[in-house]
């Protein structure tokens, strides 16, 4: 018995009947924005845990997205090193009580969005011509705004790294959803 689709048709098929998972992951992203925006004081403590949690989960997911990329080079290389670092930093974040600690929260979130941000930027650099790719951009550039400002002053910019952290999260989750639907729609053809 022969089949008519090939190893990525197939690995696009089996992940677009889960695409529901990057909807959930989506509508998450925005719910807890908006809720950082209302109160980004009293939202700074939730959205370290959450950090930790989001840390943890998309690290794991940019992983799986520079193995299963078709492309080669240095972008392919620096998701791979972010999703990593993500995982590592995470397993570090819940194990070191660093939930407790604001200020150095802070500065691991800086770390990662810088990290984050070469790798989103590198990589919407390197696509050219691919869906998406100003996104790619766009998204690199605030998250290496991100980092640079948690970095330069943690504890006088927390606030202000909540509010950007919860801007990405709903910019985040609005392109997570948008990606379910292409997902599912690509997994049906």
């Amino acid at each position: 018995m022969t089949s008519n689709t090939t190893a990525p048709e197939d690995a696009l098929m089996a992940f677009g009947k889960k695409w529901w998972l990057l909807l959930v992951l989506g509508a998450l992203s925005i719910v807890i924005g908006f809720m950082a925006l209302n109160n980004p004081v009293s939202a700074t403590a939730t959205l370290i845990l959450f950090f930790g949690i989001w840390l943890f989960v998309s690290g794991i997911g940019t992983i799986i997205r520079a193995l299963s990329s078709g492309s080669d080079g240095s972008g392919k290389t620096l998701m791979l090193i972010s999703g990593v670092l993500s995982v590592i930093l995470a397993v570090i974040f819940f194990n070191g009580g660093i939930i407790d600690k604001v200020e150095l929260a802070a500065i691991f979130m800086g770390i990662t969005f810088i990290f984050r941000g070469m790798a989103e930027l590198v990589a919407g650099l390197a696509s050219k011509g691919a869906p998406g790719r100003g996104w790619a951009i766009f998204m690199g550039i605030v998250t290496l705004l991100a980092g640079i400002i948690a970095i330069n002053n943690p504890v006088a910019s927390l606030v202000t790294v909540t509010q950007v952290i919860a801007i990405f999260l709903i910019i985040l989750g609005v392109m997570e959803i948008v990606g379910s639907f292409q997902l599912r729609s690509l997994a049906k053809k």
